[in-house]
C-alpha cells in the first residue's frame, strides 16, 4: 500500500483477458502512449529505459507495488472482493451489454461500492432510465447514494 501524504491506496486492477493483465503486470509503456504525461510526473514515477534504442518507460517501482491484477468476468456470479471500493472504473466496458445486463452489473458494482463512493464510466454510458443507488455528479461521474 502507497502512501501519498495521509491517504494510503491500493489500485486493483481487472480485465477478462489474462494476456492483457500479463502486459500491464510489466508496466511498460511506449514513448508515444507517455508524452501527455507532465515533465515533473515522468521524472517522478517513470524510468526511461536504459537502453538507449529503446524508447520505452516503466513505471516506478513503489507505484508497480501499489496495484494488483486479477481476472474479471462480469458475467460470473460473484466477483470475489473481499473489501469495499472508494472507486471504481469501469469505462466502456457495459456498452457491450443489453440494458438490463447494464442494470444488474451497475447494482452488482453497487455492493462493492463504499457508502458515497464513486463509479466512473464512458461518455457513451449511462444510468438514465435503471433502477440503481447512483446519483450522477458529472457528466460520466456517479456517487453511490442511499
Amino acid at each position: 500500500m502507497l502512501q501519498r501524504g495521509r491517504i494510503p491506496f491500493t489500485i486493483l486492477a481487472t480485465d477478462i483477458s489474462t494476456n492483457v493483465l500479463e502486459k500491464a503486470k510489466l508496466a511498460i509503456y511506449e514513448e508515444e502512449k507517455v508524452l501527455p504525461v507532465p515533465p515533473e510526473l515522468k521524472r517522478k514515477y517513470l524510468l526511461k529505459s536504459k537502453d538507449p534504442h529503446k524508447k520505452v518507460y516503466r513505471i516506478v517501482q513503489e507505484l508497480r507495488e501499489s496495484v494488483s491484477f486479477r481476472r474479471l468476468n462480469f458475467m460470473d456470479g460473484d466477483f470475489g472482493f473481499r473489501e469495499h471500493m472508494d472507486i471504481i472504473f469501469c469505462r466502456n466496458v457495459i456498452i457491450y451489454f443489453d440494458k438490463p445486463t447494464q442494470e444488474k452489473l451497475l447494482n452488482r458494482f453497487c455492493d462493492y461500492l463504499s457508502p458515497d463512493g464513486y463509479i466512473f464510466m464512458g461518455h457513451s454510458e449511462t444510468v438514465l432510465g435503471m433502477d440503481v443507488p447512483l446519483a450522477q455528479v458529472a457528466s460520466t461521474v456517479y456517487r453511490r447514494s442511499a
